[in-house]
């Protein structure tokens, strides 16, 4: 038996093993992570930190939201207060670690943007996290949330 595709002589069952293999492919293509095509990766990046924060009890509640010039990957809310989210999905190895990836410059984006943000939502408590995502050669990986990590 082809294990993508149940047999088709099963009748009434034939649906059921259906939806069932076809969550245990989507199941394991999320275990790993794309390691080679970087837009790939980007975008499993961004759905694993949704995940994680839905997990956490966000809500994620906007994707890549344009700000101005600028776009945040992620809008979420935690309580009352509404999260602006970046994602920085590493391999591991060449260019460090994923945490590494905020230098002065991007902090000082964010916090633009997210003044921008606040502006046009008429959000008054808000701040920014970060959702680090290390990804080793094998496409294992660890996420690490980083909350407030760029203060205003």
């Amino acid at each position: 038996m082809d294990q993508n595709n149940p047999p088709s002589n099963l009748g009434p069952v034939r649906g059921f093993l259906t939806q069932v293999f076809a969550k245990l492919r989507r199941s394991s293509a999320a275990g790993r992570a794309p390691v080679e095509d970087r837009a790939a990766l980007g975008q499993w990046g961004e759905d694993l930190a949704a995940r994680e924060l839905r997990r956490r009890g966000y809500e994620v509640i906007e994707r890549n939201q344009r700000v101005g010039r600028g776009e945040v990957d992620l809008v979420a809310r935690q309580g009352r207060t509404v999260v602006l989210v970046e994602v920085k999905t590493r391999r591991s190895g060449a260019f460090g670690e994923a945490r590494e990836a905020i230098s002065t410059t991007k902090a000082r984006r964010l916090v633009a943007l997210g003044r921008r943000y606040a502006q046009a939502s008429g959000a008054t408590d808000w701040r920014i996290d970060v959702v680090a995502i290390d990804v080793a050669a094998d496409g294992s990986y660890t996420v690490d949330v980083i909350e407030n990590a760029v203060a205003d």
